[in-house]
């Protein structure tokens, strides 16, 4: 008896069993098939567009970029609050998500405009798997939970993040589904990828993140530059006003003065050129301090590189129904298997 137990996990016991029930591997494989019709036939194509940035490092210089730039360890961390490691996490919060909502969008047969987020609520498909479990915990849910207070505003207009009501909650999910990051630490590289059943919205999607991030990073590098520059031009505006008022009265007390010769005269014109010297100094100095802001501004400015821009695909992306298919055959026939020998164990015990 322990003799056949041993020869059922004997393959060359094993495999001609196998082949003798070779109906019902085909039964397995019409049912894998027959399934895969049902389930993976019915699950929407969808596209996919990927853009590449590459955002100007702080680092530049010094021993340590050199050899990462060769792959050789990491860049060293900088001054930035924010570094491009963290601009996945940045894309990835819910304010960044909801400011997606008003972004227009138009399908690629260009029946419909409108906003991102009326687009996902109104006209987005999903798999009828997903659409049935989502309308049971509708079912489960009682009414109170759907409530929208007065502060949840439905729509777009919503303060970002703050208090979202129940479809915008749903769709912030949605969309953070359909967008991936990711950081490449040795090469710098910034990847973002869109996934849409339209081609169209998929590629003005990511090329409206594209946009942003790129705004986000030249609005952050550039902050403290640009509040300097704001404070020299103030700073610029009022000594040159000054300048020309202690001008203008010093020309005044000459015409005034010019034909009367006394030490009063002398000492009050004296006091006036001396002020409008001064007022000038400190015009001249402003006026210097001006352009060093805007060369600044000018130096801060970071540069990002667009290695690959947003475009429309042609192919779908998925699902690899060909694969699922595929792979749906080979388990079946797996489970088959283990089924029969199962099976023949019995019997033999």
């Amino acid at each position: 008896m322990e003799d056949n137990k041993d020869k059922i996990f004997d393959l060359t016991i094993i495999i001609p069993m196998l082949l003798k029930r070779w109906k019902k591997f085909i039964l397995c494989i019409i049912g894998a098939i027959f399934f895969s019709l049902i389930f993976v036939f019915t699950i929407p194509r969808y596209y996919a567009c990927q853009i590449m940035l590459a955002p100007e490092a702080t680092d530049g210089s010094g021993m340590n970029s050199i050899l990462s730039s060769f792959g050789f360890g990491e860049p060293t961390s900088t001054n930035d609050a924010i570094s491009p490691n963290l601009y996945p996490d940045l894309m990835k919060s819910k304010d960044f998500v909801v400011s997606m909502f008003p972004v227009k969008i138009t399908t690629m047969d260009g029946k419909l405009t409108t906003t991102y987020y009326d687009y996902l609520l109104h006209h987005g498909k999903s798999p009828w798997y997903l659409s049935l479990i989502g309308k049971v915990k509708k079912l489960l849910k009682s009414k109170e939970e759907f409530k929208t207070t007065e502060a949840s505003i439905i729509g777009e207009n919503v303060s970002p993040g703050f208090m979202l009501s129940e479809d915008q909650h749903n769709i912030v999910g949605a969309i953070s589904g359909k967008i991936k990051y990711n950081y490449d630490k040795k090469t710098g590289v910034v990847s973002v990828t869109v996934n849409d059943l339209d081609p169209l919205v998929c590629a003005l999607i990511a090329d409206t993140i594209s946009r942003r991030l790129q705004d986000f990073i030249m609005d952050y590098r550039t902050k403290k530059a640009r509040n300097d520059l704001n404070y020299a031009s103030r700073i610029y505006e009022q000594t040159k006003k000054d300048y020309e008022e202690a001008n203008v009265r010093y020309v005044a007390a000459i015409d005034a003065n010019w034909d009367i010769i006394n030490e009063t005269a002398k000492a009050k014109l004296e006091a006036l050129n001396n002020e409008k010297t001064m007022k000038y100094q400190t015009f001249s100095a402003a006026s210097q301090k001006l352009q060093a802001a805007k060369a600044k501004l000018q130096e801060a400015m970071p540069v990002t590189t667009v290695l690959q821009g947003a475009s429309v695909p042609q192919k779908p992306a998925g699902p690899k129904r060909f694969f699922i298919t595929l792979f749906l055959i080979f388990f079946s026939c797996f489970i088959c298997s283990i089924y029969i020998i199962a099976n023949e164990k019995k019997k033999i015990g």
